[in-house]
Formats: structure tokens, sequence, C-alpha cells
């Protein structure tokens, strides 16, 4: 019975792996054509793209957390009206109740991106990231551009 549960846990790591990157693959070849998609909350793609993240979120592996969390990013800046309450409210349970701190700091930077996405100024320097599929490379723009404005304010309040 146990091995049953391992070899299902590992075929569903697999798909949700495969499905994000190919998201990713597919969505960064016509990034130009979504960027200028107005997705509301009723249509048919918010609704699948907002089941999926939630089913990622909702996992107990890390690799799939930090993938869905890297496609959250990807589709808010390709489609910067995406807003779910829903996901919003899953990663911050990933962020206060997951026992990695990795994956905390990670879905603190998606829940500050998708929240605030303005804030940032960073979609010019995600894009060709995510077109690489780069996860990296992308949280990385999120912490640099936080440490940036850090900078700035202090140098300011002097």
């Amino acid at each position: 019975m146990k091995s049953i549960i391992q070899s299902i846990t590992t075929l569903l790591i697999v798909v949700i792996t495969f499905t994000s990157a190919e998201f990713v693959n597919a969505n960064s070849m016509t990034a130009d054509t979504l960027s200028t998609t107005t997705l509301t909350s009723e249509s048919p793609e918010f609704k699948k793209m907002e089941r999926t993240l939630l089913y990622g979120l909702e996992s107990n592996v890390n690799g799939v957390l930090e993938s869905t969390m890297f496609n959250i990013i990807a589709f808010k800046t390709m489609n910067p009206a995406f807003d779910s309450d829903k996901v919003v409210e899953q990663i911050r349970e990933v962020a206060i109740e997951n026992d990695s701190h990795v994956i905390r700091y990670k879905a603190l930077l998606t829940l500050s991106y998708l929240t605030d996405q303005e804030s940032f100024g960073v979609t010019s320097q995600l894009m060709p990231l995510i077109k690489s599929n780069d996860a990296n490379g992308a949280f990385r723009v999120l912490v640099d551009s936080i440490q940036e404005k850090q900078i700035v304010e202090s140098r300011s309040q002097k």
C-alpha cells in the first residue's frame, strides 16, 4: 500500500511539474498576445489557471511549490489584471506555515508581487526570464527590486 501511494505521489509530481513547465513555455511564446488579453474572474482561462495554481500551492513537495510560485509570477507578469483572493490566501498560508524558510521567503516574494506588481516595476526584466523558464532569476529580480527600494528609502531619510 505504501509503495502505491509513493508511486501515485511521484506520478502527480511529474504531471504537475510537466504541466507547469508546459504552461510557462506555451505562454512565453505568446506573451505579447496574453499580456494584452483582459482576464475576468468569470473567464474559463482564469478559472482554469486559478484551479491549477491552487492545486500546486496545496502540495507538500517544495519543488512543486516553487514551480507554482514561479508560474504565479509569470502569469501575473503576462496578465497584470490577474487577481485571485483564493490564490492570495493560499500563498499566505504557505508563507506562514511551510517548514522550509526558503519556501516561506519565496511565498512572501510571490505574495508581494501578486498584490502590488506596479511597485516592483520589473516587468521588462522578468519577461526574458519567464521565456527562458528561469525561476531563480525571476525571484532574484524581485529581491533586487526590494533591496534597491530599501537603499533609496534609507538614503532619503538621511
